[in-house]
């Protein structure tokens, strides 16, 4: 399908769209680690839909949708969470984690991605928000760097707990 760029459509996800929200995520997912729908993807599914149910409504969970002809094509998400307050712009402990950049193949590489990140961090700063954070694809990590997106200045270590 060809798409017309003048006529996708913005606009932010409610509780209604959940099923949509779960769907791409698990799409994000499977072709980021090349997993096949599975038991486990079923547990993820189910976890999921727990999770956005809670953190839509809260405020914890922002996420918006391109849509072409009524059908999504693309999805964006930002998680709020807090952190103790510290210097340098996380005064108030509020954070957004930018996740879940995810246009169907087809669709990609019409600014989309960089649309949706726009939505996104348009959100982060009506709510006061003065850092962002994000984990970058191979894929993506050019649109993040147009935006304003650098490496951070101190190492981030993870652990995996068994």
């Amino acid at each position: 399908m060809i798409v017309e760029e003048n006529r996708i459509t913005y606009r932010r996800a409610t509780v209604d769209d959940i099923e949509v929200l779960v769907d791409f995520r698990v799409r994000f997912l499977n072709e980021l680690y090349k997993h096949p729908d599975d038991d486990e993807t079923a547990i993820i599914r189910k976890s999921l839909r727990e999770y956005f149910s809670k953190a839509i409504p809260s405020g914890d969970f922002i996420a918006w949708f391109a849509e072409y002809d009524g059908k999504v094509i693309a999805t964006s998400g930002m998680v709020i969470w807090r952190v103790p307050a510290r210097y340098h712009g996380v005064e108030s402990g509020r954070l957004g984690y930018i996740l879940n950049m995810y246009t169907i193949p087809e669709d990609r590489r019409k600014g989309i991605c960089t649309q949706l990140l726009k939505e996104l961090m348009r959100e982060a700063k009506s709510l006061g928000l003065k850092y962002l954070h994000l984990h970058a694809s191979e894929d993506g990590v050019n649109i993040y760097r147009k935006a304003g997106f650098v490496e951070p200045d101190q190492i981030e270590l993870r652990l995996r707990l068994e």
